[in-house]
């Protein structure tokens, strides 16, 4: 339902972008309420990130799921990167592929 492409950075500032073609989602509207379901999804996620780019591609099957689907499956492909910092009461953890530069 989602591809998720991601690049490490240098800095801890996180960055979505989404792309929503206009090949598979014919409509402006189509493309557009994607848009605000995926921004909408990953908010929820973007305290436990750091130092990444995040580009989200949806597929087609997207266009008919609701939001709690889409941050479901969000969530997975999140964790399959191995990008979510550990939560803030069991301590911090760099995600996989960033750089540490320490203090």
């Amino acid at each position: 339902m989602l591809v998720l492409a991601w690049a490490p950075t240098e800095s801890d500032q996180v960055r979505v972008g989404f792309v929503v073609s206009r090949r598979i989602f014919k409509l402006a509207t189509q493309r557009n309420r994607l848009k605000r379901l995926l921004s909408e999804a990953i908010r929820p996620c973007l305290p436990r990130l750091r130092g990444v780019d995040l580009v989200l591609i949806p597929r087609r099957e997207a266009l008919e799921a609701d939001l709690q689907t889409l941050k479901a499956e969000l969530q997975v492909l999140l964790r399959r990167a191995r990008l979510l910092l550990a939560n803030e009461a069991s301590g911090r953890q760099r995600p996989a592929g960033s750089v540490h530069k320490g203090r």
